[in-house]
């Protein structure tokens, strides 16, 4: 994980040595898996349009921020957000993986236990995160079925006379 550095340097032997302590605890605290997760998310696709958003704020003030693109019924592509800490930055990228995929009657599904097996090991005393993780999903899911999906499609049809089938 150190970036390339001047050796001789004492602040970036000083930087080398915390980079790699900070390594050592995360992988301790979240397994390998988890760590590489955190490690990559700031490297991932973005989604520039999504088709719904959930956005999720807990009692730790963690706000996590789930964002699906959508066609038909399927969940074809997610990104995340979260202004909180390694736990919900790692819950909220792993709950975007399991979306992606997924039809959105199969997404709304995901929930803390799916995530954390999904992650292998995290902290019990942060499994709110995935917990607020999986709520975000089904928020986006949510705001997708009332403002652009089946709901809207059908109040459409009802105030054209009631032409079409309606769920």
């Amino acid at each position: 994980m150190a970036t390339e550095r001047d050796p001789n340097d004492p602040l970036s032997m000083v930087l080398d040595v915390f980079e790699e302590e900070q390594q050592a605890a995360l992988i301790e605290r979240f397994g390998e898996k988890g760590f590489r997760i955190w490690h990559d998310a700031p490297n991932r696709e973005r989604l520039a349009e999504p088709t719904a958003v959930g956005r999720v704020k807990g009692s730790c003030g963690d706000t996590i921020v789930i964002a699906l693109g959508i066609e038909g019924e399927t969940i074809v592509a997610t990104d995340f957000d979260t202004d909180g800490c390694a736990s919900s930055q790692i819950a909220a990228s792993t709950a975007a993986a399991l979306a992606k995929g997924l039809s959105l009657d199969e997404a709304v599904d995901i929930d803390e236990a799916a995530i954390v097996a999904a992650i292998g090991r995290f902290p019990e005393d942060d499994r709110h995160c995935a917990y607020l993780a999986a709520a975000a999903v089904r928020e986006a899911v949510h705001h997708w079925m009332i403002q652009g999906g089946m709901l809207a499609e059908a109040l459409r049809k009802e105030a054209s006379g009631g032409q079409g089938d309606t769920f």
